[in-house]
Formats: structure tokens, C-alpha cells, sequence
């Protein structure tokens, strides 16, 4: 069987996780499956791993505007799919292809389109452009669900959201839950540690429903006791370069910079896999305050690393 992946979208983040993650555990040679996967060039040498029944194709469609990457996935990858005589097409990233000449898989893993709570306390204070695009985007995704033969969530919290905006039956949906790779390393005895120090993380890019600036606020809470002192690395920070403006941005620079605060919090990342697996080895408490999430990736790994979990 041949199977194309369209994973033009896997820029950054759990996207990324995830793809490395599938394609580690593709079925190998001797299945005789063969596996075409288009993805962006930058994140190629991340998957050293595929193995030779798996061939990456660069495509840089997902870093194109709206338009642009409508008409690359709608009429320039349908002529080399049909070129490239697949048998099915793994869509991964919430939109899919209309009238799909072969069999196709759709995951839909995008909550902020069907988030109750994001729409209610998020989305109502973005501008206007903001709030046309997410509406845009949120009917093209309802649209690919009806043109899929199978859509697939992460979570069955995501496929309920899902079916209050469209219509997807028991027979042609499945929840198929993220998983995560065992720790390739464990963490080292420090027969000098600081038990009064309980070390918090939170592992995540920094996004308006990654509710930072509520974890941030618990820091002098937590502080007011003197029995312990509570320092949180996460990655999640509102000061990163490439972060586009988000209504949360300010808000969430202003209490990081407080005196009340800064003394507790580390802003780190982005970071590699290996840097990452640091990080989890170091923490004592995972913490994961976000508004809404379609699985929530970073929990599973922490789990794997046998953090406890908030």
C-alpha cells in the first residue's frame, strides 16, 4: 500500500512531537508499505530515523498565507497525488482535501476552533481580522470533515467539540490518543539537593490559551510560606522573538517582570529533544494550566518521565 502524509503544517511544537513520533512507527521495509511524506524542509533532519520505505519530500505550503496554501492543498498536491497513485492520504492537520480521488484520513487537532471556553474568554478580545480568520478556518475544517472517509481526534473531549459544529457519526470518527517515547535517560542522584526547593515546569510554546499569566499569579502565592521556595522553568514564554501578537502578550510581560515574580520564573527555549528530557529530569512538579487543549502532548510526557501532575 502507499500512503501520503500530508504534514506541510508540522512547523513547530506538538506538531512536530507528533509526526516524529509517527514515523518512528510506521510499518518497516519488509511490510511492503511505502510511505511519501511531505513536510517543511527545516524540520527534515529531525527525522534521521525514517526508515527506507519512507521518503521525505520538502514542501514549504504550510508557510504560505491562507489562500496560497488553500490552492496548494486543493488543486496543486491533488495533480501529484494523482501522479504519485496513492492508495490513501493521511491528512494531518485539520484541513482536508475536497472530493479526495483516493480514500483519506483526516486528523482534526485544533480545539481553538471549537473551544467554548477560547471563544468565551480569548477569542471575544481579539480584533475583528482575527476573530474573520478563525471563523474562516473553523468552517473549512467543519468542511473537511465531511469530505474525509475518516476523521481522527486525539481525545474524545476534541471529537465532542467537534460534533457541536458539525456533523461526524460513530462510524466515521475514532479518538486515537497521542502517546510518548520512554525517557532515553534518568535522572541523576543529588545527594545535595535542596529539599526545600520544589522545582515546577511547564513545557509548551507560549499561545493565548496557554494561560501563563494565571500560573505566573500563583508564583507569590505559592512564596507567602517560608517552609518552601517554588521556581518555575517553562518554556512557554511571552518575551520569544517569533511570537506573533497575541492579546495576551502584554498582560503576561508585565507580571513576569514584577518584582513579585521575576525572582521565581525561567523563561527557557526553544529547545531541542535532548534539552527538553533536561528539564523533565530536573522538575519535581509538572504543571499544565492551559484553557483548553485537543490532548495536551507535554502531559504524556511527563508522565513517562513520572513527574506528578497539576
Amino acid at each position: 500500500m502507499k500512503v501520503v502524509i500530508n504534514a506541510v503544517s508540522a512547523k513547530l511544537g506538538g506538531a512536530v512531537t507528533y509526526l516524529t513520533n509517527v514515523l518512528e512507527r510506521l510499518p518497516p521495509p519488509e511490510s511492503r508499505d511505502e510511505f511519501l511524506v511531505f513536510l517543511p524542509r527545516h524540520i527534515m533532519e529531525r527525522q534521521k530515523a525514517a526508515a527506507r520505505n519512507v521518503t521525505l519530500i520538502p514542501c514549504e505550503a504550510g508557510s504560505r498565507g491562507f489562500i496560497a496554501r488553500l490552492w496548494w492543498e486543493q488543486v496543486t498536491f491533488r495533480r501529484m497525488l494523482s501522479a504519485l497513485r496513492a492508495d490513501v492520504l493521511f491528512s494531518s492537520a485539520n484541513f482536508a482535501m475536497f472530493n479526495c480521488p483516493i480514500r483519506q484520513l483526516l486528523l482534526v487537532r485544533m480545539q481553538l476552533y471549537f473551544s467554548e471556553l477560547y471563544l468565551q474568554y480569548v477569542e471575544s478580545r481579539t480584533p475583528l481580522r482575527s476573530r474573520f480568520a478563525l471563523a474562516s478556518r473553523r468552517w473549512l475544517c467543519c468542511r473537511s470533515v465531511r469530505s474525509a472517509d475518516l476523521v481522527m481526534t486525539p481525545s474524545a473531549a476534541m471529537l465532542s467539540d467537534l460534533r457541536r459544529y458539525v456533523e461526524a457519526s460513530e462510524e466515521k470518527t475514532l479518538v486515537n490518543h497521542y502517546g510518548a517515547a520512554p525517557p532515553t535517560a534518568k535522572a541523576p542522584e543529588e545527594a545535595h539537593r535542596d529539599r526545600t526547593e520544589v522545582r515546577l515546569l511547564y513545557v509548551s510554546l507560549y499561545g493565548e490559551h496557554k494561560n501563563v499569566g494565571t500560573l505566573l499569579e500563583a508564583l507569590p502565592l505559592l512564596n507567602g510560606d517560608n517552609q518552601r521556595r517554588f521556581r518555575l522553568a517553562t518554556t512557554a514564554d511571552p518575551g520569544w522573538a517569533a511570537i506573533k501578537w497575541m492579546v495576551t502578550v502584554e498582560d503576561d510581560l508585565r507580571i513576569a517582570k514584577s518584582a513579585a515574580v521575576a525572582p521565581w520564573v525561567q523563561f527557557v527555549g526553544p529547545l531541542s529533544l535532548e534539552e527538553t528530557q533536561a528539564l523533565y529530569l530536573a522538575a519535581d512538579l509538572f504543571v499544565f494550566p492551559a484553557l483548553t487543549e485537543s490532548f495536551g502532548h507535554p502531559m504524556v510526557e511527563a508522565m513517562s518521565y513520572g513527574l506528578p501532575i497539576i
